[in-house]
């Protein structure tokens, strides 16, 4: 008895030594880059743990606002004391969801021996959460709804002891965990009102549950319950945030109601199930190559849906308690949920508290096919569930191997990934000269990329939150700009610019490599910056001619707001035109010319490519008036030269 013990301290010590590796090895690194909602998160958690306010300066709210639509908000409280003492960081950011894969873990297992009161299915179920990979994916990147798996798997887990016991104590807790719930994920919202219904009408049919213990269930659960009611009715009748305490009952500048669709159901029937028993099309939630749980427990996921469905039934028509069909009622209301979500649809990171049910009906349909098997052949429970588990570990080792080598998310996951920049920004003000790290500063490729800014410098929030008003237009011109940075790429080039670009984004380094620019490596991230217009001296000698003639040299100001300069000039060693011309007023103001045709110039010199010779440039009056020192720069970028003229 005593080495069976033994031998079960040890398997779980491999279980919970191979969570801790696999879960923490390298989560700096993979997924690479920080997710936006992660980022926007994590400025919030430092926000609310240096400050009590989120971004936009609502003292602890209920729920965030994000991007406009919105964001759970246990994730950042969670996260609040880490990135206080620690900053953000990718790894920062991730510790709450390393904590709640063993979170998820714990209360499974719990649940799995309330069902199966069975030591050896205890480390099965272990052992398959464990390896199977949507479990690994969804606890590897602090995303706040994911955290709805171990929220889930405690509640229920909590609520199935109530029920067994029927203690008032456990029930409370139990309702304490489903309105906790409630702030893991806003589908939730809808998903837990229908399974707490389903459930209760399944235990007042079997009489396992009376009046007193609905109302302690009820009360944990709906004061946690009645600041997030009263959001979704301020959202929905457009009214004014908030304030009960210290605490923010915010309105969003996007109220996602549309983000659920009748019109969708249809198609979602079956998609939720390719989504989450195949996989789905997001990169960092799903390895199609592999599978969510490995394609080879979708035939035991099946067939446990089906046993687990039908001890339900049995179980309501002897009126006697099944475990089983808590789990079931608890998958429908996750379905049922699922099916109307349209934008992408029930993808896995939308409906992973799923997952947890067929970590369950997974494990049963694994029994089940073994009570099936046993009745033929006389096989030792030990080698049959030896043989499926090596299987698994095997898939796993595979999985691994993949994860950490190959599947990196680079490039996979560029559009909803990015790299902070704060050693880029570092670089621009120590290293550049200071009429170059003044230039406005472009920092693009990826969504919302001035929450990078936010949170790779620690900017406080009443610094940056300068909003006029409240309209949503104005909360997208709020986050384009901060001082002499735009975060945005300029749709034509900027050639007084400068260039923050991630190191995966090839097409945006090509073209400003084509352009010449100077480029240094900072991290994850390319600078690039334009040094011929550092140049003090002309590289060589050129023709330009102000005016619009051939030769008459006017210059041509209009009604008192702006000068315009006129001309034409091109690079007399190569007969081109110049790529560029920029006025440089007092080193800090940038005028770049617009390009002009010139038909009498290329005729004259019987030379059609330089048609375009002519140029134009705009100066404001009032910054021409107060200047102490012009030039005029003419680049060509292709034979590294320049020419200046100075006034």
């Amino acid at each position: 008895m005593k080495n069976v013990k033994n031998k079960e301290i040890y398997c779980w010590a491999v279980i919970i030594v191979t969570m801790i590796f696999i879960h923490c090895f390298r989560i700096g690194q993979i997924p690479c880059g920080i997710n936006v909602d992660e980022m926007g998160m994590g400025y919030d958690a430092w926000c609310l743990s240096n400050f009590g306010t989120d971004r936009y300066l609502n003292s602890f709210p209920v729920y965030l606002i994000n991007f406009s639509g919105g964001q759970s908000a246990l994730y950042a409280y969670l996260c609040a004391p880490f990135v206080y003492f620690f900053g953000i960081s990718a790894a920062v950011l991730r510790i709450p969801a390393i904590i709640f894969s063993f979170v998820t873990l714990f209360f499974s297992v719990c649940v799995a021996d309330r069902i199966w009161k069975n030591k050896y299915i205890n480390l099965f179920v272990g052992m398959l959460y464990t390896v199977s990979p949507v479990f690994l994916l969804l606890s590897r990147i602090g995303l706040d709804c994911n955290l709805m798996l171990g929220m889930s798997a405690m509640f229920i887990c909590l609520l199935i002891r109530a029920v067994d016991s029927g203690k008032y104590w456990d029930y409370f807790l139990a309702g304490l965990a489903g309105g906790l719930l409630l702030y893991s994920y806003v589908l939730s919202h809808m998903s837990m009102p229908l399974f707490i219904l389903l459930l209760v009408l399944y235990l007042l049919y079997i009489n396992k549950i009376n009046f007193q213990q609905i109302v302690v269930l009820g009360v944990p659960l709906f004061i946690l319950a009645f600041p997030l009611l009263l959001f979704h009715y301020i959202n929905i009748a457009g009214l004014e945030e908030v304030e009960i305490g210290i605490f923010t009952i915010p309105r969003l500048y996007r109220y996602r109601s549309d983000d659920m669709s009748f019109d969708i159901v249809r198609k979602n029937l079956g998609e939720f199930f390719r989504m989450t028993l195949f996989y789905d099309n997001v990169p960092f939630n799903s390895i199609p190559e592999y599978g969510n749980m490995y394609f080879l427990s979708i035939p035991f996921i099946i067939v446990g849906i089906v046993h687990s469905v039908h001890q339900g039934v049995c179980s309501c028509k002897n009126r006697i308690m099944s475990n089983y069909t808590v789990i079931v009622l608890w998958a429908l209301s996750i379905y049922l949920t699922g099916i109307f979500l349209a934008d992408g649809g029930p993808t896995v990171y939308r409906v992973n508290s799923v997952f947890f049910a067929y970590l369950l009906f997974g494990t049963d349909g694994i029994l089940v096919i073994y009570n099936v098997v046993k009745k033929f052949l006389q096989i030792r429970a030990g080698i049959f569930w030896g043989a499926v588990a090596a299987v698994y570990i095997v898939l796993f080792s595979s999985f691994i191997v993949h994860y950490f080598n190959s599947y990196i998310g680079s490039k996979q996951t560029v559009d909803l990934f990015n790299y902070p920049f704060v050693d880029a920004l570092d670089y621009i003000e120590k290293e550049l000269p200071g009429n170059v790290a003044d230039r406005t500063t472009y920092i693009g490729e990826g969504d919302q990329i001035y929450i990078y800014y936010l949170g790779g410098t620690l900017l406080p929030p009443d610094e940056y939150n300068v909003l006029a008003d409240d309209k949503p237009y104005t909360l997208w011109v709020w986050t384009q700009s901060y001082k002499n940075y735009r975060f945005y790429f300029p749709e034509k080039i900027d050639p007084a610019g400068n260039y923050i670009v991630p190191d995966t984004s090839e097409s945006w380094i090509a073209l400003y490599e084509q352009y010449g620019f100077r480029k240094e490596h900072i991290g994850r991230n390319y600078l690039f910056w334009n040094d011929l217009l550092d140049e003090a001296q002309s590289q060589v000698q050129a023709l330009v001619d102000w005016g619009h003639g051939i030769a008459d040299g006017d210059i041509v100001e209009d009604d008192g707001e702006s000068t315009y300069l006129s001309g034409w000039s091109f690079n007399p060693s190569y007969n081109t035109v110049w790529d560029d011309i920029v006025a440089v007023i007092d080193e800090k103001n940038y005028y770049t010319a617009e390009k002009m045709d010139r038909e009498d110039v290329s005729d004259v010199f019987k030379n059609e490519s330089l048609k375009q010779c002519g140029f134009h440039i705009t100066v404001p009056n009032e910054v021409l008036r107060d200047s102490e020192a012009v030039r005029i720069v003419f680049m060509d970028y292709t034979h590294r030269e320049c020419y200046v003229e100075t006034y």
